[in-house]
């Protein structure tokens, strides 16, 4: 959901810390479409991670856009794994569609994965249904698809939406014990029940809980739908939840407002070129709103679609855009006042700042500008009066545009004070800890 730029590089600094080998993702957001380059979150990572030279994705099914969307990116989700070490085999399992509320369509990737030059690790990425009975099929399927490969050295991971109250799918892999899900489709399945075990378990975590979910400040960390069921053969040497979220705000919080604020830069410039619509990429959740392309605090209630939005019309890029030049020709002024101080300063011919600066070549030379009869009469003037400027005394000029920038600064502030506090509306679960979590384990065989 929230900050993606911002949080792609939080996971990158995640897994070198780590040194994570194998990495597994859910809801990974692709672009499919006809007349659009195919395009994947993880292909992000290629530049951030190098050595990750192989990666598996599928897509699962259509996003679904929030109402009156414009934006046409990023219209699938799926499973991805990202790997150091290389995938020699890869094959999508397709589930079976049984529940009564779910109508996702759900999938998982196994990928055959070279350890060294005798040892594989068949790892199994999965994102199961919240659909109690489609849970049960979810983890029947598997189970039938591991049997009939007779797949060894199995990791399976991934959020199995797993519950407190329902045990049922899990108690299929690791438990030895009569599930709740009845084995009817495949009764020769019985033989694989409790052939594995949660990893989490079998590691003494000196009673912490592995929460990952939910991502919402009330209730906060309350269940543990994310998981790493392994075969028994392997053994678990760590295992951790990292990447708690009060360590991402201290760390990146100047890069969310960056972002924020570069967001609804980009959906004033969607105004401007007359778009219209909804212009989050995401629903922004019980408690906030959308606006600009961000979401703020306020529920649905302060919801707007561009242009209507005050604080990104098409007024508003015009005025930045204008606030922009200005500024820099501004800052490059003063910094000629001060090379020009300097100069003055050491005694030496006042024309040598032209040198220093590079102004006589032919396309900064104001004499060869000004006798280029292709140029307007009207601009030689406009120009001409810009370089009488530029040969007051140094120290006037250096004061007169410091007063200027001042002065530029203070009608930024007033002008775009509305579009600032849209900025700094950030919302806290955009800092909370579940949406930066990142479970992993180290195994050995």
């Amino acid at each position: 959901m929230f900050n993606w730029r911002v949080r792609v590089q939080h996971i990158a600094e995640l897994i070198k810390e780590n040194e994570i080998d194998i990495m597994a993702f859910q809801e990974v957001r692709q672009t499919v479409l006809k007349t659009y380059p195919a395009t994947s979150q993880l292909d992000e990572f290629k530049s951030l991670l190098p050595e990750f030279k192989w990666t598996f994705s599928r897509v699962a099914g259509e996003v679904s856009k929030p109402l009156n969307s414009y934006w046409y990116e990023w219209n699938k989700e799926g499973l991805g794994i990202l790997s150091r070490k290389q995938i020699i085999a890869s094959t999508v399992i397709n589930f079976t569609s049984v529940g009564q509320t779910d109508t996702n369509p759900r999938i998982a990737l196994h990928a055959k994965i070279r350890l060294d030059p005798s040892t594989f690790v068949n790892v199994i990425v999965v994102h199961f249904s919240y659909d109690r009975h489609q849970q049960c099929s979810n983890a029947e399927e598997l189970m039938s698809y591991i049997s009939t490969l007779e797949l060894f050295n199995v990791i399976i991971l991934g959020d199995f939406n797993a519950y407190t109250d329902f045990p049922g799918p899990m108690d299929m892999f690791t438990s030895k014990r009569q599930s709740s899900c009845f084995i009817k489709r495949y009764p020769n399945l019985s033989y694989l029940i409790g052939t594995f075990k949660d990893a989490w378990i079998s590691f003494d975590n000196h009673g912490s809980t592995g929460f990952t979910f939910s991502n919402m400040p009330e209730p906060g960390l309350v269940n543990r739908p994310d998981r790493i069921i392994i075969s028994k053969n392997l053994t678990v040497k760590q295992i951790s939840v990292i990447g708690n979220g009060l360590a991402y705000k201290n760390n990146l919080y100047t890069s969310v407002l960056r972002n924020r604020a570069l967001t609804v830069i980009q959906t004033s410039y969607d105004s401007f070129m007359g778009r219209h619509g909804y212009s989050c990429f995401h629903d922004c959740g019980p408690h906030g709103s959308c606006r600009c392309g961000v979401c703020i605090h306020g529920g649905n209630k302060l919801n707007c679609n561009i242009p209507d939005c005050n604080e990104c019309t098409s007024w508003v890029f015009l005025l930045f855009l204008f606030f922009v030049v200005s500024f820099c020709v501004a800052v490059v002024t003063l910094f000629y006042s001060v090379v020009k101080a300097l100069v003055v300063s050491s005694r030496f011919n006042q024309e040598l700042v032209w040198d220093i600066l590079g102004y006589r070549c032919c396309l900064f030379n104001k004499g060869l500008f000004l006798k280029i009869d292709i140029v307007p009469r009207k601009y030689k003037s406009k120009m001409a009066s810009f370089f009488v400027i530029c040969r007051l005394p140094p120290f006037v000029l250096m004061f007169l545009m410091s007063i200027y920038l001042f002065s530029l600064l203070c009608f930024f502030n007033v002008i775009f004070n509305d579009s600032i506090n849209l900025i700094y509306s950030v919302l806290p679960e955009e800092m909370f800890p579940s949406d930066h979590l990142m479970f992993f384990t180290k195994l050995s065989l």
